[in-house]
């Protein structure tokens, strides 16, 4: 046999030749054997390297991916809980003739969970932030407890309230040319079947729209998802008073911590029924991967979330 062939891992072949029988004093032409096996040993190792940087990138890749995903959703979370409790108290249009009420705006407590809002005859306050255990409400069939966000909110009408049916709030006495509103102002809660002025309310005078939403998460085995999610629940348009059914806010969302924080006791509040303290939120949990099969670790967050500052110099 005059040569033999090898094929290496690389792209070429490279050809290798058995030394000549003949007595010929020709010199050799072509490699080795030994050095074509070496060679090609070399080029084996080039290529499986090459896998495996390849493999490392795309793992790499893949990681940063999962970790943007995360970082994105938990800035929705965030989002989502800082644009629901920036309307958690009475707005502050409604009382720029008043700089002590104003000066003292925070999130207080809002009025139970459970009663409408209807029940409440007049009250000076509404709106607010609370912390709830959802395993001790009366008014929803809990089969996954933990901690609920529970945010009221007052919109202003007519432009930030939108048309639908629902709870209109408005002081228990309006009418007059010139409103005036301050501390002491009892402001009353109707169902109404759209946000329309109230009858008993002169132009002028302030109304809006009372909405209730609660933030509960619930864990990946009871989830439809297979993993942890952050579920929203807000108010029926019925006028009965009734709470919708939770959906979907976010998945991945776990160790779901909502923490209130007494902030300094409020000023100026004479009158009992206001609260001595308004509240701070803190909120912490984790994001995981959206696939149950993935085990990429979890992303931790934090926030401290703070009212917002009315200037009142304008």
């Amino acid at each position: 046999m005059d040569s033999v062939k090898v094929v290496s891992a690389s792209e070429k072949l490279i050809r290798c030749r058995l030394p000549e029988r003949d007595t010929d004093a020709r010199p050799h032409q072509g490699y080795s054997l030994v050095e074509c096996l070496v060679v090609n040993a070399l080029a084996l190792s080039l290529v499986a390297g090459l896998f495996a940087a390849t493999a490392d990138l795309i793992a790499a890749a893949r990681a940063t991916s999962v970790l943007s995903d995360q970082a994105m959703r938990a800035r929705q979370v965030i989002q989502f809980i800082e644009q629901a409790v920036a309307s958690a108290r009475m707005p502050a249009e409604w009382l720029i003739n008043d700089e002590i009420s104003l000066s003292s705006q925070g999130w207080h407590r809002p009025s139970p969970l459970c009663a409408s809002p209807e029940t409440i005859s007049g009250s000076p306050q509404w709106g607010g932030i609370d912390v709830i255990d959802t395993a001790s409400l009366p008014c929803f069939a809990v089969t996954d407890p933990t901690r609920g966000l529970y945010i009221e909110q007052i919109q202003p009408c007519p432009h930030n309230c939108g048309a639908r049916a629902g709870y209109v709030i408005s002081p228990t006495t309006c009418s007059g040319e010139s409103p005036t509103i301050n501390r002491l102002t009892q402001w009353q809660v109707k169902w109404g079947p759209d946000m329309s002025q109230p009858a008993h309310c002169d132009a002028g005078w302030p109304w809006g729209r009372l909405q209730r939403l609660l933030l509960t998460d619930r864990s990946g085995e009871n989830s439809i998802e297979g993993v942890p999610t952050l579920r929203l629940q807000s108010l029926s348009r019925a006028s009965t008073y009734q709470w919708q059914q939770a959906e979907t806010l976010v998945v991945g969302i776990a160790d779901w911590q909502p923490t209130l924080i007494t902030a300094a006791s409020a000023q100026h509040y004479a009158n009992e029924a206001h609260e001595a303290a308004h509240y701070l939120l803190a909120v912490d949990l984790s994001v995981t991967s959206d696939h149950a099969a993935d085990k990429t670790q979890d992303l931790r967050v934090a926030r401290l979330l703070f009212p917002s500052v009315v200037d009142l110099n304008g």
